[in-house]
């Protein structure tokens, strides 16, 4: 018996949708039946996963816009609700980790200077605020509605080097739960998945590069990677982009009708949400 996610006809945002979990979580909607705009930085690759939707017959726009920008929520939902005629779903994947300040692979003592501070601050918290801030009022108007914002296991997870993007991702799960609580009452539900290690095309092709270095396979590699962490991840590989955006897609389907508030690890076993 095939599950019915009910998306058929809804109106979808999925940010991020240019690559790796976002793109699955587009494609994954789209092949449900939903109406999707594909929002990111750049037009090619959103482009390049419209043209994948296109060829399983569903509907895709494409609009590039940066969330990092004071207006680029509100000119997204704008440009959605034309396109779409409202917004019914939100998949949020979007949140860079900061590099820029990180110098020689880790934060400077006592985590980071400010720059790198601003950079998390802006690109992790800031993006997620900006775009809820833009649609979860719509949706409480109608009745109506759901979003999922992708978090991250170092929200819990105390290492120098995710610092800064521990710390603004910690800040996103606290104010998930205020959104749960502001749509609830109206029928609108805002949750978070917290992923570990994401297999994406910028860790895959990192992994590639160490284990041809170190003359050992890929999954040797991966597995030696993973297991830098002790025993913090119980499941010695990383989690593909697909299995991040199958918990967002039942996050954001019928099927999780009851669920609002919720912080769903998907990192293969860890302590971190024991």
């Amino acid at each position: 018996m095939s599950i019915d996610y009910g998306f058929t006809g809804k109106r979808a945002i999925v940010i991020g949708a240019g690559k790796d979990v976002g793109r699955e979580l587009a494609l994954g909607l789209a092949g449900e039946g939903a109406r999707v705009v594909l929002a990111g930085r750049q037009h090619g690759p959103l482009a390049e996963t419209a043209a994948m939707i296109d060829a399983l017959g569903g509907e895709a726009h494409v609009v590039a816009v940066d969330l990092h920008d004071p207006k680029g929520a509100d000119l997204l939902a704008d440009r959605a609700r034309v396109l779409l005629g409202g917004i019914d779903l939100v998949g949020n994947t979007a949140g860079v980790f900061p590099t820029s300040r990180l110098g020689p692979g880790h934060p400077s003592p006592a985590i980071g200077v400010d720059e790198g501070w601003n950079e998390a601050f802006e690109w992790v918290l800031m993006s997620a605020v900006r775009l809820t801030r833009a649609v979860l009022p719509g949706m409480i108007e109608q009745g109506s509605g759901a979003m999922v914002h992708l978090g991250a296991n170092s929200s819990r997870d105390f290492r120098r080097m995710t610092g800064q993007f521990g710390a603004m991702k910690a800040a996103l799960a606290h104010v998930v739960k205020n959104w749960a609580r502001e749509g609830g009452a109206a029928g609108v539900r805002v949750n978070a998945v917290h992923p570990g290690w994401i297999k994406g095309a910028g860790v895959t092709a990192q992994v590639a590069s160490a284990a041809k270095t170190a003359g050992v396979s890929f999954e040797q590699q991966e597995r030696a990677q993973v297991g830098n962490h002790g025993d913090h991840y119980w499941t010695p590989r990383m989690g593909l982009p697909s299995e991040y955006a199958d918990a967002m897609l039942f996050l954001l389907s019928a099927r999780a009708s009851y669920i609002n508030g919720a912080m769903l690890p998907v990192d293969g076993g860890s302590p971190s949400w024991s």
